[in-house]
């Protein structure tokens, strides 16, 4: 006899031990309100094969399932798991472009806190084009500013033409000649 048994012979096999083990039952009774440990073993090792039955039924019929499925199944199977791998790539790098574009932009447009323009920056209808880069960063900036100016850095005073509380602005070139413009 093998030692991989056919699941329709063990449970013929099993039902013959079940069948003994009735009539096991039927004549063992309690003595003062126990069993005697002759029934309480074959309690036991009956309980045990039917475990052990079980998991291989459930073994057999997982192999069975996978055995159905044809090759063009588990060619979808793999096809589905690898485009959520790819989506989940597309979504990350379009994250990290969007990041770079709104760094780069504000910058340009002289945003200090750039996490903070992140993260008040409404992303949510950002569309990108077939590169992968984000379209129209530049006004949704510009709009941030104007709703939120403390995230621009200050202009310097404009320095005055001198203590008079003259507000001339000085041309470009050099105080100097502007010097001698103005005395002439």
């Amino acid at each position: 006899m093998s030692d991989v048994n056919n699941p329709a012979q063990e449970a013929k096999e099993d039902s013959t031990q079940m069948v003994d083990t009735s009539a096991a039952q039927k004549t063992a009774e309690p003595k003062d309100g126990y069993f005697d440990a002759e029934y309480v073993q074959a309690l036991r090792a009956e309980a045990a094969g039917y475990r052990k039955r079980l998991r291989a039924l459930e073994e057999k019929q997982q192999k069975d399932e996978e055995a159905k499925l044809s090759e063009s199944e588990k060619l979808q199977k793999r096809l589905s798991e690898l485009e959520k791998e790819r989506d989940a790539w597309v979504s990350e790098r379009q994250e990290r472009q969007l990041r770079h574009e709104v760094e780069l932009n504000a910058t340009k447009l002289g945003i200090v806190d750039l996490e903070a323009a992140l993260k008040l920056l409404d992303t949510s209808d950002v569309q990108f084009d077939e590169n992968g880069r984000p379209l129209g960063i530049p006004a949704k900036l510009k709009e941030l500013v104007q709703k939120r100016p403390y995230l621009l850095a200050k202009p310097p005073a404009r320095e005055s033409g001198g203590g008079n509380g003259n507000s001339q602005s000085l041309p470009e070139q050099g105080m100097n000649d502007w010097i001698r413009k103005r005395i002439n």
